[in-house]
């Protein structure tokens, strides 16, 4: 059983009536329920997710189906509390405008060219 996995999260899911992306509501969940150490990586448009400003709603036909606060950021803090190490790009972060203060507090700013090093240092890797 491997002991450290590496989730990178790549591009946030579009088109969905879904009002979180379901791929980063079950790594939150995973990390909560097990004993694997969890790097979360988050690259390119996904890391969107930690900017710790977020509301989401949704409605379909003018009815709200949220009924609880399932937004990336507070899934990214679940995971933290919970023990995972979150990561966000610092130049994808740049490239859109987003600051390091903008983020949930204990999300790290790491350069891309730390990308391998964290494949490297992880038994195994899960890409969204």
């Amino acid at each position: 059983m491997p002991s450290r996995i590496l989730v990178i999260f790549e591009k946030p899911i579009y088109l969905s009536f879904e009002p979180v992306d379901p791929h980063l509501f079950a790594t939150a969940l995973g990390v909560a329920d097990t004993p694997v150490g969890i790097t979360v990586l988050l690259k390119d448009s996904a890391v969107t997710y930690a900017v710790a400003a977020q509301e989401v709603s949704a409605r379909i036909l003018g009815q709200e189906i949220v009924e609880k606060d399932t937004s990336p950021a507070r899934l990214v803090s679940f995971m933290l509390s919970h023990g995972a190490e979150v990561r966000a790009v610092g130049e994808d972060l740049a490239a859109r405008g987003i600051e390091a203060s903008d983020l949930v507090p204990g999300v790290q700013v790491v350069p891309l060219s730390d990308t391998v090093s964290a494949i490297m240092e992880n038994d195994g890797v899960i890409v969204w």
